[in-house]
């Protein structure tokens, strides 16, 4: 016997990567989802493999919303083994906004804050009438502050953290369990994505995608509605509190500005 089917999007690398996996050790069956179907087949066949259970993929764009359909038309079947959903796919840009570009940012926003939503809301109305399993939605440090150089990523995310929030209060008493996964910077394809300048010792620095699955998942195993991963984030989120806005929105700007090529 399984936990049941979990669905992990942004699977073919990082944090979406290390989830699926662990998540299989857990004894949860897998449909993962991204846009590169190598990758999602080496991860299915690994954990087909290693830990024994089932683990089928599914190509797709999510800023597609034909295609989040798609998804969620592979979801309802399933619907007596659905438990678990992972809102993992998402992207940043580090550079001034405006050099961006509004397709770039429109896109982003698709991804970030639409699909997410929607695939959330679509995982609730199953969960709920089950009356349990869980949704993980990966937000950010980002997300409790503006970042300029980051712009349109730290709203996206700061987004994701209300409405994570907001939609575990609403679901109290129904036995879904909904949580914000709140990563600081982690080894992940992520800055090369954003664009951001390679450096070498800060990335040794960096927590692993391992390492930051692993916390997260003790915080949801805990019923928390909000994990930030690692001391040093948590100290950071906290400070945000403790000085003028101003302030804090100019710091972020200078530690962001000076990792842009």
């Amino acid at each position: 016997m399984t936990k049941g089917l979990a669905v992990v999007t942004g699977a073919s690398s990082g944090i979406g990567w290390e989830m699926a996996k662990q998540l299989a050790a857990r004894g949860y069956d897998l449909l993962l989802v991204a846009r590169r179907e190598e990758r999602l087949n080496e991860l299915a066949g690994q954990i087909r493999s290693e830990w024994q259970v089932q683990a089928s993929m599914l190509r797709l764009d999510l800023t597609d919303r034909t295609e989040r359909r798609r998804l969620i038309s592979k979801i309802d079947p399933e619907r007596d083994r659905f438990s678990l959903m992972v809102n993992n796919a998402g992207f940043g840009a580090a550079r001034a906004t405006v050099d961006i570009g509004s397709d770039r940012s429109l896109e982003m926003i698709e991804l970030n804050v639409c699909a997410l939503t929607e695939l959330s809301l679509e995982a609730a109305k199953v969960l709920s009438q089950k009356r349990s399993g869980g949704i993980i939605n990966v937000a950010s440090t980002a997300a409790f502050q503006p970042v300029p150089y980051l712009n349109v990523y730290s709203a996206t995310k700061a987004y994701v953290l209300s409405f994570t929030e907001a939609l575990a209060e609403e679901l109290r008493g129904t036995g879904v369990r909904i949580m914000a996964l709140c990563p600081g910077y982690t080894k992940t394809e992520f800055q090369q994505v954003a664009g951001e300048r390679a450096d070498g010792a800060r990335m040794k620095r960096m927590m692993s995608a391992a390492d930051c699955v692993r916390i997260g998942l003790r915080g949801f195993d805990a019923g928390k509605r909000i994990c930030v991963t690692g001391v040093s984030n948590k100290l950071q989120t906290f400070a945000g509190r403790l000085f003028p806005r101003s302030v804090v929105v100019h710091l972020a700007a200078l530690l962001v500005k000076r990792r842009i090529p």
